[in-house]
């Protein structure tokens, strides 16, 4: 039988016996990388992420069809009373929150003495998962453990070039143990981290008395967070019961309780829907890694945004618009580029070998499509070529992130109502081959040249 524990021993082994649906699943949502660490990290999934991950590992199970094993009823000899053995006082450091570092050490480590070709998926999804922290300045070159974390990047990559048969041998084992070792999640965080899952839910009366019990029996010597611990206790106390229908705290109180988890919120922004100034300070926006040239132009755009380039023809804007969106694929982005003005055809063509537009991630199409929801970013090049007005440009918005590329006149203004102008975060022209905002929201003031 698959669980989550050791889905990842076993992928090698079951991948090609499950539908190619299943295996992206797997790839594409994270459930690979989610299971590896559930041993270490359970108690800070929220209810949602883990039935996503049970009822993968069902799907996986309904697949190979196998079922959870029956236990034998044999008879036992009594068992002779044990001395409890006391629980080794961790001599470490206790902290809030993990360091990203110290997580990839730990994962890394675990990969000791493993047959590559039982955990190549596991070593990918390591390498994925670090080079994206590294991409994001989760992990900066400030970082104590910078070298440590190049050196393993590169051994990972080494590993995935190295034949299947041969175990991994990570030389200096015993030191990243000690290191990782050294360090421990404050058991009161944990509990913070634990009570934040089911905050403000209806029905989880079963994991607030497992909660309270934890509570009840935590043996945290740190002095940390004792005043947020017992608003905690007797928040848990009047759900159990039943004076209030869900897990309810004070919003300053669950502020700050977010802020010690370093999470926020998840609560739905919804234009028009009035959100608490707490609330709105504690959420997380999505912010993409912009670095160089695309930095200097643009900023730090958060998701979802809405941008235009625009300019003379010959001048450069559908090839700035090319470069930028085989950028936001490298970034992991799924793309789709409208190429209506171009069409399918030989200069399209011509260019996009030019400057080496192709990604998995990018997708051409030469005209609207009825339903884009697929893709994070859509381009759409040109606005007027297919003739939108501004409210068409409002009908198709469903929540993702759009360029829209214009043509500009004579005196170098672009074509159609200053309402485009006013709905977009940032406005690009594009004059002899380089590139400048002139409305920027996202604080990016440099010229580029393309």
């Amino acid at each position: 039988m698959i669980t989550i524990s050791n889905i990842n021993d076993k992928w090698d082994e079951i991948k090609s016996k499950l539908s190619s649906n299943t295996v992206k699943m797997a790839t594409e949502n994270g459930f690979l990388e989610s299971a590896e660490n559930w041993e270490d990290l359970k108690d800070y999934f929220d209810d949602e992420a883990k039935e996503l991950l049970n009822n993968f590992i069902a799907r996986v199970n309904k697949e190979l069809g196998t079922s959870a094993p029956k236990k034998e009823t044999k008879p036992k000899a009594p068992k002779q009373p044990k001395t409890p053995k006391q629980k080794k006082e961790f001599s470490g450091e206790y902290v809030e929150i993990l360091a990203p570092e110290i997580s990839f050490i730990k994962r890394y480590a675990a990969l000791h003495g493993k047959k590559i070709s039982t955990v190549r998926d596991r070593v990918r999804s390591l390498l994925a998962s670090l080079q994206k922290a590294i991409v994001e300045k989760k992990i900066r070159k400030t970082s104590v453990y910078a070298n440590m974390i190049i050196a393993i990047q590169s051994n990972l990559i080494k590993i995935l070039n190295t034949d299947g048969s041969v175990s991994i041998n990570i030389m200096n084992i015993d030191d990243l143990k000690t290191l990782y070792g050294g360090f421990s999640v404050m058991p009161n965080a944990r509990i913070i981290k634990s009570y934040l899952s089911i905050q403000g839910k209806e029905n989880v009366k079963e994991k607030a008395k497992d909660l309270l019990k934890r509570i009840e029996k935590s043996t945290d010597t740190t002095g940390r967070f004792t005043t947020e611990i017992s608003n905690i206790k007797h928040s848990l106390e009047h759900y159990i019961d039943g004076s209030t229908d869900t897990p309810e705290i004070s919003t300053q109180t669950l502020a700050g309780l977010y802020g010690i988890a370093n999470t926020s919120a998840k609560k739905k922004i919804v234009s028009g829907n009035a959100l608490g100034s707490i609330d709105f300070l504690a959420t997380n926006f999505k912010i993409l890694p912009f670095t160089g040239k695309w930095k200097e132009l643009i900023g730090q755009p958060s998701e979802p945004f809405k941008i235009m380039i625009y300019g003379k023809a010959g001048s450069g804007k559908s090839s700035c618009s090319l470069q930028f969106a085989q950028y936001l694929a490298e970034l992991g982005k799924k793309v789709l580029y409208v190429a209506d003005e171009e069409k399918f055809g030989y200069t399209l063509q011509e260019k996009m070998k030019r400057f080496g537009i192709a990604h998995k991630n990018l997708s051409i199409i030469d005209k609207m499509p009825s339903n884009t929801s697929e893709f994070d970013i859509v381009f759409v090049d040109s606005i007027n070529s297919i003739g939108y007005e501004p409210e068409d440009l409002r009908k198709l918005d469903k929540g993702q992130s759009w360029v829209y590329v214009f043509q500009a006149t004579k005196e170098g203004n672009f074509r159609g109502s200053q309402e485009f102008e006013h709905d977009v975060d940032t406005s690009i022209v594009v004059e002899d081959m380089k590139a400048h905002s002139v409305k920027n929201r996202f604080g990016g003031k440099g010229e580029i040249s393309i």
